[in-house]
C-alpha cells in the first residue's frame, strides 16, 4: 500500500466518525451494504473463474462429505441459485442508491466508489472537486443512505425482501 493509498484509507476512516442524527454503526452498516456490491462482484469473478479453469464453480469438496450423494446433488442444484441470489444482491445496492432521496453528485459519487470501485479521490477527480469535497459528498452520501436503511428496517416486511 502506498503513502497516497494510506491516506486515504486514513481519511475514510475518520470520515465515519458520529456526527448528526446519524451514529457511527449506522454508518458503518451503510458502507457494509454499499460494499456488498463489491464483494458480489469478486464472488460472481470466482465463479466464473471456477466454470472456466475447473470446470464447476466450487472448489474441490470436502472428503468427507463424498459419502453424502444427496450434498452432491444439493450442489449442483443451487449452482444458478447462488448466482442469481447474488444477482438479485447486487440489483437491490444499485436500486438502492439509485432511490435516494439526495443530490445528484451524492448518488454519483456513491455509484462510482462502492459499484464501479473507483477511489474517492479519483472521483474527486472525475467530479471536478477537491479531495475533501469528495470526502465530504462520500460523508453526506454515507449518511443519507443510513437514514433510508433506518427507514427500510423500520418497515419489516420490505426489509426482508431487501438484501440487506
Amino acid at each position: 500500500m502506498d503513502k497516497e493509498e494510506k491516506e486515504e484509507k486514513r481519511e475514510e476512516c475518520a470520515s465515519l466518525r458520529y456526527s448528526g442524527d446519524v451514529s457511527a454503526d449506522e454508518l458503518r452498516e451503510a458502507e457494509e451494504y454499499l460494499s456488498s456490491y463489491r464483494h458480489g462482484v469478486r464472488m460472481l469473478d470466482c465463479m466464473r473463474y471456477g466454470r472456466q479453469f475447473m470446470g464447476s464453480e466450487v472448489l474441490p469438496e470436502d472428503p468427507l462429505l463424498y459419502w453424502s450423494e444427496t450434498y452432491e446433488e444439493k450442489e449442483s442444484d443451487s449452482d444458478g441459485a447462488d448466482e442469481t441470489i447474488i444477482r438479485a444482491r447486487m440489483y437491490g445496492v444499485r436500486q438502492f442508491i439509485s432511490e435516494l432521496k439526495c443530490d445528484s453528485n451524492t448518488r454519483i459519487l456513491l455509484y462510482w466508489h462502492y459499484i464501479r470501485g473507483v477511489s474517492v479521490t479519483r472521483c474527486a477527480e472525475m467530479m471536478d472537486m477537491s479531495r475533501a469535497g469528495a470526502f465530504r459528498v462520500r460523508k453526506r452520501a454515507l449518511e443519507c443512505a443510513a437514514k433510508a436503511l433506518r427507514k427500510v428496517k423500520k418497515l419489516s416486511s420490505i426489509s426482508d425482501l431487501l438484501p440487506l
